[in-house]
């Protein structure tokens, strides 16, 4: 009987938690101008949940309509025109701030909601802030690397058909120079964008500075780059960067400085240095830091002032970065996710011989540094923060709401981004200035319908300065009832009959030929429910992807279905809690690793049941929560009788053939393009992934590329479901 309550739990659980988000429009305020406003609550995959403001002027004379963005969610933002302009993306267009007038406009914009919005790809910005360098995706799985002129729009493809990413650019810019370093088909090359457009740029095989992968490179400042191949690290003068790829053939790589004592890997590991390129860490997959000194200019080996892996009980390790204080002494910022809590955490350590921590940071995430590298901000809750990388004191704090990103202006002004609004704040003298909204609780018209009034929920209302599209902060203040109707017009909304719609925006126009009409006429084109798939995980005897894969789950609201095996329970009991810590849903793999199809055991019926109680004691003493009533044999091997031997048990069996399955050697890109061709020709179905593989090392797993299978299956109209619901 506990077992069927749990179920019946589990179902009305997962039901209420798929991903499949629909436009909904809401707010409407109808002025005497025949300007309409209204809300948009698009849930975009892999960002926060918003609601846009959006304003339209209704004409009875067309069915078109051309409605505006005037609130700005952050989901990308760059500083560029040499720092001038902070630019605002996201999925309904782009705007711009110029900082010199404290003013705010419309750039680009959508004209119609987009119905399955994917994460925007980022931007790396040139120092100068005149270049672009960005992924353009051409399949779920590539994209062309292009450079781009902000001003003039001049383009230039520098690698085709490249490994597409959501989060990273397979480039990098000199700090104080228009130089770029990219990566192409397993080497690392070099251009002059300004050169590119002018047509004088010599040619690629000659910008050639090694095999390897974008890791395998760093500016150490403007005037040096260093190369990591094999166990070797070079440095390159940057003046000398075609001489270089010229003569590498004759004269080398650059000037060895230093040898690792172990090779290092491009696909696995990176590097960072300071700005004198005599000091660096190395950061091996992903968990062993290890801190060298150059010994002398020559290829002796290194002084290893630390090396030691990452060791916290108490979390599993997402992610690591590298910063510099001004003596030239690394600071190792770690982001983890805590066993016993779903938010993540940040530890930061001063390296010398030991790690000795300066600060631990709840519900963070990345750090941003100051253009000066004298400063550190961060966010933690609702509070953003800035410290003194150098003495680790608190400079100042900014409260109010979560933040998404930031953006340094200056050694002292910085763009917090926040989810309910862009502020530009000076952390020294604490003066902010709101510059753009980024969502909308509640809006309606001024009572003369002039400008437009908002509540984003800060404990203060906001009103629209035509002038410069700015917000002013004129406290709260009596609301107006909205209106949906002026005498010339009426505003309403019904249901939709496309299933991305929750709701349909109608104008109906009054008087002597009335007409009613959709605000969007995507809104109204019947499109049938779409085709259900279901992600699940499977933990067998090791645990290396399990942080990354509830990193990607929590960012793209996914909901993921784990079947444990009672080894995993028994080797990793913290990160069993965690999975049900994060709330996700725990299915039984049997209580060991057995293959149940070969003749070594008799499997009876009495081993099965016998089993899968084990395996559910097991967990239940774990985690104090109940396995499902979903099974699958451990690699999924099994029989007929296997499976009724479950039944007869009480469990569902999940039954999938062994060619679908993920292998441990192989590349995640053809796994990722085997699920989906699969999906699309089964119309939905299970993908499995596993979490980890304990006799594969150095190589790249499907775990670390999930988020590119969660966005093409959503791409292609796929709905992300719990296996209940199949």
């Amino acid at each position: 009987m506990k077992k069927c309550f749990f179920s019946i739990l589990s179902v009305f659980f997962l039901l209420n938690n798929a991903v499949f988000a629909k436009i909904f429009f809401d707010k409407l305020d109808l002025n005497q101008n025949d300007e309409l406003l209204y809300t948009v609550t698009n849930e975009a995959t892999g960002i926060s949940k918003y609601n846009a403001l959006f304003k339209v002027k209704v004409k009875s004379e067309t069915t078109d309509f051309y409605p505006e963005c005037v609130s700005f969610f952050p989901e990308q933002v760059e500083l560029i025109n040499n720092s001038n302009i902070l630019q605002i993306r996201n999925s309904y267009g782009t705007a711009q701030y110029d900082i010199s007038n404290h003013s705010l406009k419309t750039v680009n914009t959508v004209e119609q909601i987009p119905e399955k919005p994917l994460p925007l790809l980022p931007y790396a910005t040139s120092y100068d802030g005149t270049w672009f360098c960005f992924l353009r995706q051409t399949s779920f799985l590539t994209a062309d690397l292009v450079v781009k002129n902000i001003s003039s729009g001049y383009e230039y493809v520098l690698t085709k058909n490249s490994q597409m990413s959501y989060d990273k650019i397979p480039a990098k810019w000199s700090p104080e120079k228009n130089l770029l370093i990219y990566e192409k088909d397993g080497s690392i090359y070099f251009c002059n964008p300004t050169a590119l457009q002018g047509n004088v740029e010599i040619d690629e095989k000659y910008r050639r500075i090694g095999r390897g992968s974008i890791n395998s490179v760093e500016f150490a400042s403007s005037k040096f780059i260093i190369y990591a191949d094999d166990s070797l690290l070079y440095k390159i003068n940057t003046k000398e960067l075609y001489t270089v790829g010229l003569y590498s053939n004759i004269l080398g790589k650059g000037t060895v400085i230093g040898r690792l004592p172990f090779k290092f890997n491009p696909k696995t590991d990176k590097f960072s240095s300071n700005s004198y390129a005599n000091a660096f860490v190395i950061i091996q997959n992903k968990r062993l830091f290890s801190y060298m000194t150059v010994h002398k200019d020559s290829s002796d080996y290194m002084d290893v002032l630390y090396s030691r892996p990452y060791t916290d009980s108490n979390a599993s390790l997402i992610d690591s970065e590298i910063l510099w204080d001004k003596n030239s002494n690394p600071i190792l910022w770690i982001k983890k996710l805590p066993y016993d809590s779903d938010k993540v955490r940040c530890s930061v350590y001063r390296i010398s011989d030991i790690a000795a921590q300066v600060l631990e940071i709840e519900d963070s995430g990345d750090p941003f540094i100051s253009p000066d590298g004298s400063k550190v901000g961060f966010f933690a809750g609702a509070a953003f923060y800035v410290y003194d990388i150098n003495k680790w004191n608190r400079i100042s704090s900014l409260q109010g709401e979560r933040i998404v990103s930031a953006k340094w202006l200056n050694s002292r002004t910085i763009f917090v981004c926040g989810e309910k609004s862009i502020r530009m704040w000076d952390c020294i003298n604490g003066d902010t200035e709101v510059i753009a909204i980024s969502s909308v609780k509640s809006a309606y018209w001024s009572t003369d319908g002039s400008t437009i009034i908002i509540d984003n929920d800060t404990g203060n209302n906001y009103e629209l300065l035509n002038e410069t599209n700015t917000w002013k902060k004129i406290g709260l203040t009596a609301k107006r009832e909205n209106s949906t109707q002026n005498g010339r017009f009426r505003a309403f909304t019904n249901t939709s009959v496309n299933c991305n719609f929750e709701n349909v925006v109608y104008i109906r126009t009054l008087g002597k030929n009335p007409v009613t009409v959709p605000l969007y006429k995507e809104s109204i084109k019947r499109k049938i429910n779409p085709k259900k798939v279901s992600i699940i995980f499977d933990a067998y005897d090791n645990a290396d992807g399990l942080a990354q894969i509830i990193t990607t789950l929590k960012k793209f609201n996914v909901k993921g279905d784990f079947f444990i095996n009672g080894e995993f329970i028994r080797r990793f009991p913290q990160e069993t809690k965690q999975i049900v810590k994060n709330e996700y849903n725990c299915n039984s793999m049997f209580f060991s690793l057995t293959d149940l199809t070969e003749n070594n055991f008799v499997m009876d019926e009495d081993f099965i049941r016998r089993g899968l109680a084990r395996n559910e004691d097991e967990f239940y003493q774990c985690t104090e929560s109940e396995l499902s009533i979903f099974w699958h044999a451990p690699f999924y091997k099994t029989t007929e009788q296997i499976i009724e031997y479950g039944k007869n048990a009480g469990y569902t069996y999940i039954d999938l053939k062994t060619e679908n399955l993920e292998q441990s050697d192989d590349n995640p890109f053809d796994v990722i393009q085997r699920y989906y061709t699969k999906a699309i020709k089964d119309g939905g179905g299970i993908i499995p992934v596993t979490v980890g593989f304990s006799s594969a090392y150095e190589k790249e797993f499907l775990y670390n590329h999930l988020d590119l299978l969660i966005c093409a299956l959503i791409d292609a109209g796929f709905e992300l479901v719990g296996i209940n619901e199949l």
